[in-house]
């Protein structure tokens, strides 16, 4: 793991804590295959009267024994996540007026907060109501306008399996495109919302295509308020700092 990619998993933890999400699953192997005979017992997963600690069940979409994502295992997968996210911003931080660290922790503010980071929209098992898909939260024809030429010409659905998944590969093709949406969206801000603080206008201008602002939207300022909140506090914490609980894997140590 990059030194950048280690700073950016430190954000990720610490703001988007993996095992306290319903939706992120993992899967249970000592389960087996078989929907009818399962092999590991269903039982609560761990001691707490939790729902986290539910027992496991077959998830029918995945066609395989599930429980709700440990801390642990989110870990491992944020793992994969930051390094593919930080590579994506310093590929695109050359366009970036502060760098490829203050563009990662642009891109981690404006995905976090729409998709907290969670496994079933990584996956793709779930979408967002306008079909928005992978971390970054990308409409389908937005997602067609920021990827390679071959891609782009690529059916709706065969292009959104492009950018979901738990694997480097499709995660960076999802970074690289929201990477190359925040260094578009800052430059429209810069060029038309003048008397708007830059940083809210681009988380914005990400967020609704056109507008400086989100303060009159149905959702209030939340499509760009939390965003620039992490990002400046995100700015005052320049070490990498994990949470007391995490241990690296070996795959994500430097």
């Amino acid at each position: 793991m990059t030194p950048l990619a280690s700073y950016v998993l430190s954000l990720a933890l610490s703001t988007f804590a993996p095992g306290s999400k319903i939706h992120s699953l993992e899967r249970m192997p000592a389960c087996g295959i078989s929907e009818t005979s399962p092999t590991c017992p269903l039982e609560p997963v761990c001691e707490e009267p939790t729902l986290f600690c539910a027992a496991p069940r077959w998830e029918k979409s995945m066609s395989a024994w599930v429980r709700i994502e440990s801390r642990d295992a989110g870990a491992r997968r944020l793992e994969v996540v930051a390094q593919a996210l930080a590579d994506a911003a310093q590929y695109q931080g050359a366009a970036w007026q502060t760098g490829p660290q203050d563009l990662a922790r642009a891109m981690l503010a404006a995905g976090g907060w729409s998709t907290g980071l969670r496994e079933d929209i990584q996956v793709g098992r779930t979408r967002g109501p306008a079909g928005e898909v992978c971390l970054m939260d990308l409409q389908i024809p937005t997602l067609r306008s920021l990827v390679p030429w071959d891609l782009s010409q690529l059916p709706a659905e065969e292009l959104a399996q492009k950018v979901v998944g738990l694997e480097y590969p499709e995660l960076r093709r999802c970074f690289d495109a929201g990477a190359l949406l925040l260094v578009r969206a800052r430059r429209e801000a810069e060029r038309r919302c003048k008397g708007t603080p830059m940083d809210y206008a681009t988380f914005a201008i990400y967020a609704t295509g056109s507008e400086c602002s989100t303060r009159r939207g149905p959702k209030g300022d939340w499509l760009a308020g939390p965003r620039l909140a992490s990002l400046q506090k995100w700015r005052q914490r320049k070490a990498t700092i994990f949470p007391d609980w995490y241990r690296a894997s070996s795959e994500g140590r430097s």
